[in-house]
Parts: C-alpha cells; structure tokens; sequence
C-alpha cells in the first residue's frame, strides 16, 4: 500500500491532468462548433479532431474512475 504522502501525490497529478484534459476537450469543441473552422477544413481535420476529443474524454473518465478508487 502506498504512503500517505505518494497517495496525495498521485491525486493531485490526477487532478491535474483531468484539468489538462478539460482544456484540451474544451479548446477542441470550440473548433468543432466554430462554423468558420468546420466550413474550411477538410473532413478527415474535422474526424481527427472528434476522435481526439473521443479519445480525451475516455482518458478523462478513466482518470477520475482512479481518483474515485484512490479516494475511497
């Protein structure tokens, strides 16, 4: 079982990359729903960029089913 202090650790680099990622899906579906974007970018940016966003928010709900775990 770990430490007291790496368990803090480890949740807060968690935290803090839960955070990055809520910014990156953030910035990713300001693109997605920008009009300008979507009408000048071929379709396979447009798939990328939702397959990454997809791909993020899995990563995210995994992150924070560990904290939930680690929490507990």
């Amino acid at each position: 079982m770990p430490e007291l202090k790496d368990k803090g650790q480890e949740i807060a680099r968690i935290h803090e990359e839960v955070a990055r990622l809520e910014d990156e899906i953030h910035r990713i579906s300001n693109k997605l729903n920008n009009e300008g974007f979507i009408s000048r970018v071929p379709a396979a940016m447009i798939e990328k960029e939702q397959k990454k966003r997809s791909a993020f928010l899995k990563k995210q709900e995994k992150l924070k089913e560990m904290l939930t775990t680690i929490s507990g």
